[in-house]
């Protein structure tokens, strides 16, 4: 039987895929969730990070459908509305709790129709210029997908 996996181990997943994106090894036992105040999750190496999901609607989705033994397949296009899609709601949903002393992690799960990081990075960084107000006084916002990390901010 499958173990429900937390929240606190979903963020360690997201920022392992973060800091190994970037060709950094990382270490769990510099990992701290003690003495920190929101709107932070997780400290690590003195940074601090929030950590959220980027394309809420797909992960709702993918979550109901495991949740009653279902398989869940489903590919995301490369369309005009890619960008928002992936990353609004994320951005709209941290605005108000944003702080420039923490940088932004938004999780991506699925990619989309195989373009690469760069493709992905063209769309993802010309919405954020184009919505510049979603951004709130996040430090750095970084989108982590498993193929690597692009950074709006």
């Amino acid at each position: 039987m499958a173990q429900k996996v937390t929240r606190q181990e979903e963020e360690k997943q997201t920022l392992q895929r973060f800091i190994e994106n970037q060709g950094k090894e990382f270490c769990l036992d510099l990992v701290s969730y003690s003495g920190i105040e929101e709107p932070c999750d997780v400290l690590y190496k003195e940074i601090k990070y929030q950590i959220t999901y980027g394309d809420q609607k797909l992960i709702g989705e993918i979550r109901e459908k495991t949740s009653k033994g279902e398989i869940f397949c489903g590919i995301r296009n490369i369309s005009d509305t890619y960008a928002e899609t992936l990353i609004h709601g994320a951005l709209k949903n941290k605005k108000n709790k944003s702080s420039d002393k923490m940088a932004l992690l938004i999780h991506c799960n699925f990619p989309g129709d195989y373009a690469s990081i760069e493709v992905r990075g063209e769309r993802l960084k010309k919405y954020f210029a184009e919505n510049q107000d979603l951004g709130g006084k996040w430090q750095h916002i970084f989108i982590v997908f498993s193929d690597g990390n692009i950074e709006l901010r």
